[in-house]
């Protein structure tokens, strides 16, 4: 009998049971495990449950029939991080309130705290929402709240909280947010408290060629460093900008190194074969990733990483990093988005194509395996650049040996709160997602299997000279040039 019930949404909500499981995000957001467990810590006990993971696991699983077993509880948790979760997590806490109507439901996450008053507007099966960080707001609520047929305690001191009282919608204000003290004592490991537990660390595996053949499946684990962004990406939801709107943080603030490798030695002691960071450590300064890198060989830890870079390293980092890492177990990831520079400077990647290679050879030196990320439809990429694109993808897959390298060319969703959302002029596109309501709208629509890339405005946005690109002919030549490649190379998603 839980006092709190903790689930990770599907995009489709119950509409994946038995017909989907390639659903977005099945990762749950790193600042979970740490909720969970300042939870546990204050004495309240807390069942966990992936609906993704549980879906790969059986695609027959029914999420009506488990969430009626946990009698007992008192609040249940949903992170609405992802705006691709929308309509999932709606379509959840209607059928958690309809099973344990003397449940309280809260919701968090970057999307719920853009939204929160139109989510309490339009959602009754919706009590609280936390915007911004939430250790503090939640730790009071969790230990205050009784059954949901009692009258609600006063919560008025209770930062960055929006909920209901007496019929009017009150949010509190936004005065907590985690500062270093706080993000070094938080327990971002322990997972005991969720249903398959061991079988999420294999869905956080980023698999490389080296290990596609191991005797063992391999887990991974997403390790939270800090939180804030240097950059305002055009397409990301998660820069500086939204956080400065849902957190009030004006920089980004890092956990120690000290603290940083304890939990990745623990993780290592607990069988985890690669640590997927939160932030690009090269990003984070000189001084930082090589006491990071340092303190890692020091204390004898050999573990596979994966890292996104969002910009591109320094031989300096690259020669750390290659030193003191398991290379078969590890993968770093690059997102040029475009074979045109300028395309690439408008939507927040500073680096030229001759420097992108002359990276590359150097990691192909140390036989380093990597993933490259496109992206077809973002501001700028029209038939023109796109040739660029197809030309810088060909030079990278003569130059990288090819069971090292995988490519992507992907299609984005416009996120709310990025540059593309709020300036759209600068872009020269139109954008059609504005609310909670749109982004709802989109994700029920998507579980209809609308493919078309025709229907730019499907994913939120249009350019305003539309004559400059067919995205689906684009699509039809990345498919004729994929399937040339001696390389992995990915077909254009049509759809989640």
């Amino acid at each position: 009998m839980p006092d709190v019930l903790y689930i990770h949404p599907t995009k489709y909500g119950v509409a994946t049971r038995g017909r989907r499981i390639n659903t977005p995000y099945p990762i749950m957001p790193m600042g979970i495990i740490p909720l969970a467990n300042l939870l546990r810590e204050e004495g309240l006990s807390v069942v966990g449950l992936n609906y993704p993971l549980e879906l790969r696991i059986d695609r027959s699983f029914h999420l009506g029939r488990w969430v009626a077993s946990q009698e007992g509880v008192r609040l249940i948790l949903m992170d609405l991080h992802w705006y691709e979760h929308s309509y999932g997590v709606m379509e959840i806490a209607q059928i958690c309130r309809q099973l344990h109507p003397e449940a309280w439901i809260l919701v968090g996450g970057f999307t719920a705290s853009l939204y929160s008053r139109e989510i309490l507007e339009n959602f009754p099966q919706i009590d609280f929402v936390i915007r911004g960080d939430a250790e503090v707001p939640l730790r009071m609520v969790a230990t205050r709240l009784g059954r949901r047929s009692s009258a609600l305690p006063d919560l008025s001191d209770v930062p960055n909280l929006s909920y209901r009282e007496s019929g009017w919608i009150v949010e509190n204000a936004l005065t907590y947010r985690a500062d270093e003290a706080m993000l070094d004592r938080l327990n971002f490991v322990d997972l005991d408290f969720l249903e398959h537990a061991d079988r999420y660390g294999e869905l956080q595996f980023v698999a490389t060629m080296l290990t596609a053949s191991s005797p063992r499946p391999m887990r991974g684990h997403w390790l939270s460093i800090g939180r804030g962004c240097h950059f305002d990406c055009s397409y990301c939801g998660g820069g500086a900008r939204v956080h400065r709107a849902i957190a009030g943080r004006e920089q980004i603030v890092l956990r120690s190194v000290e603290g940083v490798v304890e939990d990745i030695q623990r993780l290592q002691r607990l069988g985890i074969d690669q640590v997927s960071f939160s932030l690009d450590p090269a990003i984070l300064g000189e001084s930082y990733w090589t006491r990071l890198f340092s303190e890692i060989r020091n204390r004898g830890i050999q573990i596979g990483i994966y890292n996104e870079f969002f910009q591109l390293p320094s031989k300096e980092f690259i020669d750390e990093l290659v030193r003191t890492v398991d290379i078969t177990r590890s993968e770093l990831a690059f997102s040029p988005l475009s074979g045109s520079e300028p395309v690439r400077r408008l939507n927040g990647k500073f680096y030229t194509n001759r420097k992108l290679l002359r990276t590359l050879s150097l990691l192909k030196r140390h036989e380093v395996p990597i993933y490259v990320y496109f992206s077809l439809n973002l501001p700028g990429e029209d038939e023109r650049a796109f040739r660029r694109t197809l030309d810088l993808a060909r030079r990278i897959g003569h130059l990288y040996p090819p069971h090292l390298l995988k490519m992507i060319n992907m299609c984005h969703t416009v996120d709310p709160c990025s540059p593309m959302s709020h300036d759209s002029r600068q872009y020269g596109i139109e954008v059609s997602f504005q609310s909670f309501m749109d982004y709802y709208t989109y994700c029920r629509s998507a579980s209809t299997e609308q493919s078309s890339l025709d229907q730019e405005q499907f994913r939120g946005f249009w350019l305003r000279d539309d004559q400059k690109r067919s995205l689906e002919d684009m699509a039809n030549r990345w498919e004729a040039f994929r399937a040339n490649a001696k390389f992995l190379c990915y077909p254009v998603p049509r759809a989640w």
